[in-house]
């Protein structure tokens, strides 16, 4: 889900397990909060992240439970929808 309130980018753990990211000793847990509330997460540094044609490398992501009441694999965020230069056209609903 693309969220332009979002500063982060957050990631379920479930899902990251899958891919074989996990949480080691060195990886840093902080408290998030939003509009549901708040979460511990830990953040780690992937290679690159795409979305699309957007892709970034060496990018920081945040990985929780991400209990919303709904399955929800991701949340990507401000962060990365900046860094990347992308422009959200509302009349058309298209991302570039």
């Amino acid at each position: 889900m693309l969220d332009t309130g979002s500063a982060g980018t957050i990631f379920s753990a479930d899902s990251v397990l899958e891919m074989g990211l996990q949480c080691k000793f060195q990886d840093v847990v902080h408290r998030i909060r939003g509009v549901g509330g708040t979460e511990f997460v830990y953040s780690k540094c992937i290679d690159s992240l795409s979305l699309g044609k957007f892709e970034l490398q060496d990018f920081e992501i945040e990985i929780g439970t991400m209990d919303y009441g709904f399955v929800i694999d991701g949340i990507v965020g401000i962060n990365f929808l900046h860094r990347v230069g992308a422009c959200i056209d509302l009349a058309t609903l298209e991302i570039y």
